[in-house]
């Protein structure tokens, strides 16, 4: 029996960067969840990005209603400016606006979560993110979850367990099975490493952390560039991106 997965994905690429093979293995079982537009350089980035990450699910065979966008802002890397980051560490009806929206958005013009099930945006609030969090997972209630590492540097990525976590402590009954992947790892320029098959330890890890870490084999390398080569707007860093590409991606348990 095929299990259902819902991937976590703080920006349109992490899913493809993180989860790659799981979502190859069995695309018709997997969700794939935006909590952010990726929009740090504009609307028209976002609409961009969304498509990007389409079309490489698609390509994948992820059904098309299987991605599913919460909406919300995409504000830069560093904590002291990651949106999701200073939510989560804000007060929970605290509004914080971005220079694209104060409220949630579909990046290419259609209905987002938020709008779809409660039929209006729901503004940028922590409070927000928490119920667009919960209802996914109360609807869908998957038995296995993927989602961005903690200890990864950028602070939408950080933030999002925290808010999953959240609301899941919030659903009463319900322990499905949580993965956590990194794409972070403290230095963008030298972690992944970029020559090798297989991940060195990120920089910001703790050393038990990566000793319990979970390997999975990739089939496909060269599905997996093709694959990676759909986000156009991301590939200046071609360096990075590709070194994304091993033998293995690589998973830990949820701490």
């Amino acid at each position: 029996m095929q299990k259902k997965i819902v991937i976590f994905a703080p920006h349109q690429d992490d899913e493809i960067l993180g989860c790659y093979q799981v979502i190859k293995e069995q695309p018709e079982q997997v969700y794939v969840v935006f909590l952010t537009n990726g929009d740090y350089e504009g609307r028209d980035v976002a609409q961009t990005r969304w498509h990007e990450s389409n079309r490489a699910l698609a390509h994948l065979g992820v059904p098309q209603d299987h991605v599913i966008a919460l909406g919300y802002a995409d504000t830069g890397m560093k904590r002291e400016i990651s949106f999701l980051w200073r939510l989560w560490h804000g007060e929970p009806q605290n509004l914080i606006a971005s220079p694209v929206s104060a409220h949630t958005y579909h990046p290419d013009g259609g209905v987002e979560y938020h709008q779809k099930k409660w039929g209006a945006h729901a503004a940028y609030t922590k409070l927000a993110v928490l119920a667009d969090v919960r209802a996914v997972l109360e609807e869908l209630r998957p038995d296995v979850i993927y989602l961005p590492n903690e200890d990864d540097v950028h602070g939408d990525h950080a933030a999002t367990p925290l808010f999953v976590c959240s609301a899941l402590e919030q659903i009463e009954g319900y322990e499905p099975v949580l993965y956590r992947y990194h794409v972070h790892g403290g230095d963008d320029e030298h972690w992944p490493n970029r020559t090798g098959d297989v991940f060195g330890k990120p920089f910001n890890m703790e050393e038990s952390q990566w000793a319990e870490r979970i390997r999975i084999p990739v089939d496909d390398q060269a599905d997996y560039l093709e694959t990676l080569k759909m986000f156009v707007s991301q590939w200046e860093d071609e360096a990075y991106m590709t070194a994304f590409i091993k033998k293995e991606q690589i998973f830990y348990h949820q701490k």
